[in-house]
């Protein structure tokens, strides 16, 4: 039997051998929240603004599962060498379509440290788990992509760190809105009828992107829109997509709440989507922070 960390000696010969000579790899270990220790791979074309990060203990889990490592490899490789985001040089960016095109986006700070390791992070001010940092939105052929914001981006394009940041917050700004989920599920339902005219209602509001969808936690880069919640509400991190928002008024169980998203976090959503287990509040631009597994712990922090 092949241990993990004969496995990992095994995969880093592998993805050597089969590596394009214009693409370089490095490795580190990082923790991710639950103080699980990984090994990450970040693989880079030289002078690309593309770039990937892999873990050794997912592709052990396949490995245990009865996949080949070099068919795991090859395949790894294909999709890489085959991305249009690889053609995209640093070169390929000005300063003025960096501005116009930087928004932000969400993350888990403790599972993403080495993709985000040369890119210009900002903490979300009151939450100890999520981070936010700028992406750069392209359109590739047909489809819609984004490009991480590195700190060699800023420094070929006499970029500033602050000045990006407040980039893509007003770009992130001019987007972003908190709506009810109820009329959010009546627009993707399109003109679905109901029996007696029943109307879908809930007490929840969600984050909501007027120009795209997928990234809609992205509200948690828009103080402006976080702002016009004039009640206390708690937020709900569904996942790095969109956030929920429960009024504080409706009495909800924190307890039970926490234990809903860590389990969906769980059980449903794939890894790379989770944004955190705990569950906050917002109360006039104030962040309060119910860690998990920690009992109730309350972090006010005045923005």
């Amino acid at each position: 039997m092949v241990d993990k960390d004969m496995f990992k000696s095994m995969l880093l010969d592998e993805l050597y051998k089969q590596l394009p000579d214009d693409f370089t790899l490095s490795v580190k270990e990082v923790f991710k929240s639950n103080d699980a220790r990984m090994t990450g791979i970040n693989i880079n074309r030289e002078g690309s603004a593309g770039g990937c990060v892999i873990y050794a203990e997912d592709l052990y889990g396949r490995y245990q599962n009865g996949e080949e490592l070099s068919s795991m490899v090859s395949d790894l490789m294909g999709e890489i060498t085959k991305s249009d985001i690889y053609s995209m040089d640093l070169g390929s960016f000005t300063r003025d379509d960096m501005m116009a095109h930087t928004s932000y986006r969400m993350a888990n700070k403790f599972t993403n440290q080495l993709r985000l390791m040369d890119v210009p992070t900002r903490d979300v001010p009151g939450m100890t788990d999520i981070v936010i940092y700028p992406v750069y939105e392209v359109q590739v052929g047909t489809r819609r992509g984004t490009v991480l914001i590195s700190n060699s981006m800023l420094e070929s394009n006499h970029v500033s760190v602050q000045e990006i940041h407040a980039a893509a917050e007003a770009n992130t700004e001019r987007r972003m809105a908190i709506v009810p989920l109820s009329e959010r599920l009546q627009g993707l339902m399109g003109g679905m009828e109901f029996p007696d005219g029943e109307e879908i209602e809930s007490p929840f509001l969600v984050s909501y992107d007027r120009e795209s969808s997928g990234d809609e936690a992205s509200v948690l880069g828009a103080p402006k829109a976080l702002a016009s919640l004039k009640e206390p509400y708690y937020v709900i991190p569904s996942s790095t997509h969109e956030l929920l928002f429960l009024p504080k008024s409706f009495e909800a169980d924190v307890d039970n709440l926490k234990r809903l998203v860590s389990e969906v976090n769980s059980t449903v959503l794939d890894p790379k989507d989770v944004l955190s287990n705990n569950v906050y509040e917002l109360d006039q631009g104030r962040f309060v922070t119910h860690e998990a597994g920690a009992g109730l712990k309350k972090q006010f922090v005045q923005e």
